[in-house]
């Protein structure tokens, strides 16, 4: 294997790699807000400018026989290793429990000692909203199989158009659908009408619902921004007696003081007054969380599907004083449980070139090799025409347990025969089988109780460690709070080594092993056994 771009910055690919995919999640072109170093949501990828300096100083004189050890963002120091471990490993956010709230982790943020870094922010794995576009498409897939497989003349009401929530008018356009999007910052709204995420914007409630009745009519799918905030809106469309067919959310529900905009204020106002009287903020964040709340129960009782898209807004509303929040069901038990309990699971393949053909070529390779995976074909056809690449080139793609089998088959010799410009990595959502420990979302509602059991994502981050990634992560937080989860992070450059095909065997195999196991423990049915020199699952 032989790649035409050479690393510009480190001793070798590997160092290389993890060097790039953090100048990626800071760019402009995808970070939300770069200059305070925060990548989506209120999740940062480094700590300071100080911080970043050192950090791609000490991967530029990295050797292939050491790791960098990362704390929330701040480098600590080198340690002489060997070639098959992680260049690095990173623990961000990791607070004892008694002390994992968001008041002990302002106190220590200020102090300049720790971070929040979301889920895929801190580990440099976030690729724009490509990354939860598909996980969202494959969300709305499930749904729309009640009505046989398309959501075409139906209409989604949700709101959020942030780092996250901007994925959803597009996959609900995909499965072609109908979206009303509350957002109530006009700049994130023109940042998804530039970028194609939405088809039109307006500030009018009656506007937005002519527009979508028109839509769902003539069945043609539609997207559309709603300038305000979801509360207000929500309950002006119940009021209205309109029932939308899918109602959902994806606010920054997990943290009430700097991602959750009230209904009384304005995106300026909400600023000032989160440092003048944030006591204060916190209790208006907290009665809109409580209306919105309750405007999604009143569509449940009018007919509508509801479901939390795992943002914490049900966990928020009830510590508000809204009990009947726990009344709302996740996707996870809804749509997503079944699958990851198989051992199916999102990958990420970045070109470390920034090439978008290297995505390309790779698209091709995938289609040729699951033909029968509907599913994915419509994604990445999809994909190809509609999903701007925001940053270096990337493709997320779903893969089942027997298609990941397949992939450490044929990728090392694809990468032999038609080797791209420079190395892909391989890294993901932290959605995924034994990845997580997050009561409000991932393990919610386990069989056998062990929702909160946070020894999985450890040895996850451990397995990962001791199988040669690139780079392992274990943060907490994630999309839902500080105290609230626990999840591991992985990535893996496939740079040119005799040991490559060992190495993509053991860390992805070894993960989905490890995830299927993890439901096994929790009472879920056995897959059929696999004999292997790894042993049998």
């Amino acid at each position: 294997m032989s790649y035409r771009m050479q690393p510009t910055h480190c001793q070798g690919w590997p160092q290389e790699g993890l060097y790039r995919l953090l100048e990626n999640v800071l760019s402009p072109a995808v970070a939300e807000n770069p200059y305070e170093w925060t990548v989506y949501g209120t999740g940062r990828a480094i700590r300071n400018k100080a911080a970043l300096l050192e950090t791609q100083n000490l991967l530029a004189d990295l050797r292939e026989d050491e790791t960098l050890l990362i704390q929330s963002g701040q480098p600590v120091a080198v340690f002489a290793t060997h070639p098959m471990a992680p260049r690095v490993l990173i623990s961000n956010g990791m607070l004892v429990p008694k002390w994992a709230n968001w008041e002990h982790h302002y106190q220590l943020e200020q102090k300049g000692l720790l971070m929040y870094g979301q889920s895929t922010a801190a580990s440099w794995a976030y690729i724009g909203a490509q990354g939860i576009l598909q996980n969202t498409y494959e969300t709305l897939r499930e749904v729309a199989e009640s009505w046989g497989g398309t959501l075409l003349g139906k209409w989604v009401l949700t709101s959020g158009l942030g780092g996250m929530g901007c994925a959803q008018p597009l996959a609900v356009k995909m499965n072609g659908g109908v979206a009303i999007v509350a957002e109530v910052s006009a700049e994130q709204i023109q940042r998804r009408l530039d970028t194609g995420y939405i088809d039109v914007a307006t500030n009018s409630i009656e506007n937005a619902l002519q527009m979508a009745q028109a839509a769902c009519r003539k069945k043609y799918p539609l997207s559309i921004g709603l300038l305000g905030h979801a509360g207000t809106i929500y309950d002006s469309i119940a009021n209205r007696g309109m029932v939308p067919d899918i109602v959902t959310d994806q606010t920054p529900a997990h943290d009430l003081l700097r991602g959750y905009i009230p209904d009384e204020c304005s995106v300026s106002e909400a600023l000032r007054l989160r440092t003048e009287n944030p006591s204060h903020y916190l209790t208006l964040s907290a009665q809109s969380v409580v209306r919105h709340t309750a405007a999604m129960l009143r569509f449940a009782k009018m007919g509508s599907i509801i479901f939390e898209y795992g943002n914490h807004l049900r966990a928020a509303a009830k510590e508000a004083g809204l009990e009947q929040a726990v009344n709302i069901p996740s996707f996870i038990t809804l749509f997503a449980r079944q699958r990851l309990s198989r051992g199916d699971g999102p990958l990420r393949f970045i070109a470390l070139s920034g090439k978008a053909q290297d995505i390309f070529q790779l698209d091709a390779a995938l289609l040729k090799h699951y033909p029968h995976n509907q599913r994915m074909t419509h994604w990445l056809h999809y994909a190809q025409e509609n999903v701007h690449f925001q940053g270096l080139p990337a493709r997320s793609v779903w893969l089942t347990y027997e298609e990941r089998e397949q992939l450490c088959e044929w990728l090392p010799e694809y990468l032999n025969q038609q080797p791209p410009e420079a190395p892909l990595a391989i890294t993901r959502d932290h959605f995924a089988g034994s990845t997580m420990a997050s009561p409000h979302r991932e393990t919610e509602t386990m069989p056998d109780g062990s929702d909160a059991v946070a020894d999985w994502p450890i040895l996850n981050s451990l397995l990962m460690t001791a199988s040669g990634a690139t780079m392992v992560t274990v943060q907490q937080g994630g999309g839902v709070g500080v105290g609230q989860s626990l999840h591991s992070g992985m990535t893996l450059v496939l740079h040119p080594t005799e040991d490559l095909p060992t190495r993509l065997q053991r860390v992805l195999m070894g993960e989905a092993k490890l995830g299927v196991l993890r439901y096994q423990n929790a009472g879920y049915p056995p897959q059929p056994k696999r004999e292997g020199k790894d042993g049998v699952i």
